[in-house]
């Protein structure tokens, strides 16, 4: 006689085995021919001109930019990705814009250097100098000690961040 934990555990063992093998059919990816020749990759291999790819795919490949010789008529208004009605500024009136540009940075990066220079100053190398009724040991001393660390940290890092602004980028 049969009885009903005996079937199920076979069900189940039938079940376990079997699962591996439709999670790696799903996992399939198809390579696909389209009415126009273009290849399409997709995961259900549906129609003529597909084929199964085995493995693992390292790379998707992309579109590739058409050469500026295969377009006719790709001058100026084809080198960028600005659309042709898109407003174009003077290179004159540029070179205004970016040494203005410089002009501020330069001078927020001498302000920092400046508000750094005193912070350092007031830190007085993690000793700053007692300030009415604080003592060393006190609360307040050791949060203006630990505010004056943090503002010398930002400073620092302002300094940097401005520093490479000045920087020419590199192409």
């Amino acid at each position: 006689m049969r009885t009903w934990l005996g079937s199920s555990a076979a069900s189940c063992c039938l079940l376990t085995a079997a699962l591996p093998a439709a999670a790696q059919q799903s996992d399939s990816i198809w390579a696909c021919v389209d009415e126009q020749g273009h290849k399409v990759f997709q995961n259900v291999g549906n129609g003529r001109g597909c084929r199964r790819i085995d493995g693992l795919i390292a790379t998707v490949p992309g579109t590739s930019p058409a050469s500026p010789q295969a377009s006719p008529g790709a001058g100026a208004a084809g080198r960028g990705v600005s659309p042709a009605n898109f407003p174009r500024v003077d290179r004159d009136v540029q070179r205004l814009r970016d040494a203005d540009r410089h002009r501020i940075l330069e001078d927020e990066l001498r302000v920092e250097q400046d508000r750094l220079a005193r912070l350092r100053e007031d830190f007085n190398n993690g000793a700053p100098r007692l300030v009415g009724e604080e003592t060393a040991a006190s609360a307040t001393y050791r949060e203006r000690v630990q505010r004056l660390l943090e503002d010398i940290q930002r400073s620092e890092g302002s300094i940097a961040s401005l520093r490479r602004e000045l920087t020419p980028p590199r192409f």
